[in-house]
Parts: C-alpha cells; sequence; structure tokens
C-alpha cells in the first residue's frame, strides 16, 4: 500500500523534507516576502502571494494533491526552520512520470539546500514511489537552477523557447530529464545528500 503523502518525513545529510501543512502558510509567506525580489524573477506564480491568507489557499490545495496522490509539496527544513520548498507537478501514474521544481529563501542560496532537497526527493521517486522518469525545467538564464540540475546528473534534452511568462518578458526554459536507469548509474552522485 502506499504511503501517507500528508505525512511524508524525507532526511538528507543536512535537511529534512517533510510534507506542508496549514501551519505552514505564514512561514512560507514570510520566507517568499524576504526573498521577493529574487523569487520573482523566476517564478510567476509569486506575484499573486500577497498575503498569509493567499499561501494558506495555496497549501490547502496542495494538502489535498496530496491526498489524492497527485503531487508531493515538501518543506525543506534545515534545524527545524524552513529554508524552501520542493515538489512534484503533476504525478502521471500511469507513465511513471512527474516533473519537480523548487525554491529555497534568499538567505539559503548559498547552502546547497535546492541539491540537496532535490537529490532526496529524488531518491524517494525512483526508489520508494518507483517512478520511471522525472524531468525539470529551468529557465536558461537561472544559471542557480542550472547547476542544481547538473549536478545531479540530469540529461539536458532540449529548450522550451519561450516558455514562461514573467511579467513582461518570456523566458525559455532549458529541460532536463532522468530516467529510473540513470538514477541507478548515479547512485555515487546522490549518496552523500542522503541520511546515512
Amino acid at each position: 500500500m502506499m504511503e501517507n503523502f500528508n505525512s511524508l518525513r524525507l532526511f538528507g545529510a543536512k535537511t529534512i523534507l517533510r510534507s506542508v501543512d496549514l501551519d505552514d502558510a505564514g512561514r512560507l509567506f514570510s520566507i517568499i516576502e524576504n526573498s521577493r525580489e529574487h523569487l520573482q524573477r523566476w517564478l510567476p506564480w509569486i506575484d499573486f502571494v500577497h498575503s498569509v491568507e493567499d499561501e494558506r489557499h495555496i497549501v490547502e490545495q496542495w494538502i489535498y494533491d496530496m491526498q489524492m496522490k497527485t503531487a508531493i509539496h515538501l518543506c525543506i527544513t534545515f534545524e527545524d526552520n524552513v529554508v524552501g520548498f520542493i515538489s512534484t507537478h503533476q504525478i502521471d501514474w500511469i507513465n511513471q512520470r512527474t516533473s519537480v521544481g523548487y525554491w529555497v529563501a534568499q538567505s539559503s542560496i548559498k547552502m546547497n539546500f535546492a541539491t540537496e532537497a532535490t537529490a532526496v526527493l529524488l531518491n524517494h521517486l525512483f526508489e520508494n514511489l518507483k517512478l520511471h522518469r522525472v524531468f525539470i525545467q529551468a529557465a536558461t538564464e537561472n544559471a542557480a537552477s542550472n547547476r542544481v540540475i547538473k549536478k545531479l546528473g540530469f540529461k539536458w534534452e532540449g529548450i522550451l523557447r519561450e516558455n514562461e511568462r514573467i511579467r513582461d518578458r518570456y523566458l525559455d526554459h532549458n529541460i532536463y530529464g532522468m530516467t529510473h536507469g540513470d538514477f541507478i548509474s548515479l547512485k555515487d552522485i546522490f549518496s552523500p545528500y542522503l541520511r546515512k
């Protein structure tokens, strides 16, 4: 029987990823507010989150997604503090695939949390949920996000031109993929990020 997505706790070497809950709305909104200028360069939804109540509505949807097992939404925590967020998008159970997105607080950018959280979530998706393929998109101009993806061994699959509108401009996205077979061959890359 598949685990309850609303009570996930996944352990990295430094971080813990845990299922988001309603109590996190205020914490997440605070991080968004303090990192707004940085995050809005890459994430279009930032401009629609103006209050804790806005974030609460989003979290309610995420909780529903997890109840329905259509997506996973996790707070990235370090020393019991929320420092970012990582999630799958819609899980396609028929084709055993999904995509992943993440962001971290501006104050935590150089801490390697995005890389570790992505490695931990990928380990869970491939090892526990037995997915076959995961892909990630990153704006071609977002050097930090592209670095995270490449560091974990994703294969570059192409560019989606003018793929996402951020305010008054369209961004091209690199698209990267990883299959279960790729993941198995990259175990040595993942192991430093996982709790022993």
